[in-house]
């Protein structure tokens, strides 16, 4: 999710069965996005922001709570069970050294003049974080052909951050016509055809960034276990594919870089989407193994806290299976999740109070503090957009008119402690 967005929400199928945890669970084992203007000529489309409301709730293919559950995507081998304590359930510490990266998820930035756009960082910076994720799109960086490149957008923000001293993920995604399967040729992100080819990108864009210093985190798509994100629908081997190949071709660009599968929403097991736990079992079957440094997710809770139990906070442990549980089943118990979004909006469907954002936020960002499997967490998002075709539900710590929610002197203090 990036700030000037629009959301579409996608909420989850079925009402959570409530019932007891695991004992892998309970015992440590377990663990949307729309166009951004571009400084140029070619908007910039974003694939970030929540897709999906983390509620007891049903599935839906358009905002609401109205739609009636679907059968799962075919193709899909398992079925992730949603059996959650309703209860506050505390998430285990796993035994796995290494800081937690803290970040915003923020688009917006990519539309801002370059005095602009550090003078945003650096007031990032001053509030504790240390990174920021923008997209690095194919569709838009290459949309006339193999031999055209557009760099300028991604050039100006590798230069502000280093002029600021922040550190970058770079969401690999889109896909350009030229590239693109037949079926959704045209759409910002059709699955492409080739893995090849989206591993040739990936390559490219790691070789120049990756040497800078700047962009250390390289994940791959946003988001491709909704349909809204991975046209015509989603489809976990040829995701898998392409993960595989943008792997090794970004490692020999850049053996330092580190690599994160995409950042998945908070959905269900439905014609059209997949649970996050589903695609990620899926992967493994695919053989995904070995092509990934971590785990990305989107924990989305609100409306409720991430103290809740039953949210895709919950999913990261929680549950039965849970996302730590089946990376566990596979021998990467060593491996990260890295939430890539996380956030509440104060507007919109399922809104929350101006303090409940503070306190959601809060939540989320303590917890992510003490669990050592946490390997980042990024706030989506950075300030609001109210008008005009990038409205995005206020899930930003500044309102469109750059006055701080109190949600902004939380997170300061909270990631200062």
């Amino acid at each position: 999710m990036f700030a000037h967005s629009s959301r579409k929400l996608l909420l989850l199928g079925g009402i959570l069965s409530m019932v007891a945890l695991s004992a892998c669970a309970a015992g440590g084992g377990s663990g949307g996005l729309t166009p951004a203007a571009k400084p140029s000529a070619i908007p910039l489309m974003t694939t970030t922001g929540p897709a999906m409301a983390a509620s007891p709730a049903v599935a839906s293919d358009s905002p609401g709570r109205s739609a009636t559950a679907k059968p799962k995507p075919t193709g899909s081998r398992t079925s992730a069970s949603s059996a959650v304590s309703a209860a506050h359930v505390p998430l285990p510490a796993a035994a796995i050294p290494g800081p937690t990266v803290f970040g915003f998820a923020a688009p917006e930035v990519l539309s801002d003049n370059q005095s602009t756009q550090v003078a945003q960082l650096q007031q990032m910076k001053a509030l504790g974080v240390t990174s920021i994720r923008v997209d690095a799109d194919w569709y838009w960086t290459q949309l006339n052909g193999p031999d055209s490149f557009d760099w300028a957008s991604l050039d100006q923000v590798a230069s502000s951050l280093q002029q600021v001293g922040l550190t970058a993920d770079f969401v690999i995604d889109g896909c350009p016509p030229w590239a693109a399967v037949s079926s959704a040729k045209g759409q910002e992100f059709a699955q492409p055809a080739s893995p090849a080819e989206f591993a040739k990108f990936a390559g490219e864009v790691a070789a120049r960034y990756g040497p800078k210093g700047v962009v250390k985190y390289f994940e791959i798509w946003n988001e491709p276990n909704i349909q809204r994100f991975w046209l015509p629908q989603p489809d976990v081997a040829a995701y898998s594919a392409d993960l595989i190949a943008a792997y090794a071709a970004i490692k020999a660009a850049d053996p330092s870089a580190v690599v994160i599968s995409a950042g998945l929403s908070d959905a269900a097991d439905t014609s059209t989407s997949y649970d996050p736990r589903t695609f990620l079992e899926d992967m493994y079957a695919a053989g995904a193994k070995g092509s990934f440094d971590g785990v990305g997710d989107h924990p989305y809770s609100y409306p409720a806290s991430p103290d809740n139990g039953l949210s895709g906070w919950s999913q990261m442990s929680a549950t039965s299976p849970s996302l730590r549980s089946i990376m566990i089943e596979h021998g990467d118990s060593a491996k990260k999740i890295w939430i890539t979004e996380y956030g509440a909006p104060t507007t919109g469907s399922d809104s929350v109070s101006e303090s409940d954002q503070s306190t959601e936020l809060v939540q989320a960002i303590s917890q992510a503090q003490q669990l050592s499997w946490i390997g980042s967490f990024y706030i989506y998002t950075w300030s609001d957009v109210s008008s005009g075709p990038s409205v995005d539900n206020g899930f930003g710590l500044l309102t469109d008119t750059n006055a701080q929610k109190p949600a902004y002197t939380a997170v300061s203090a909270a990631l200062h402690k």
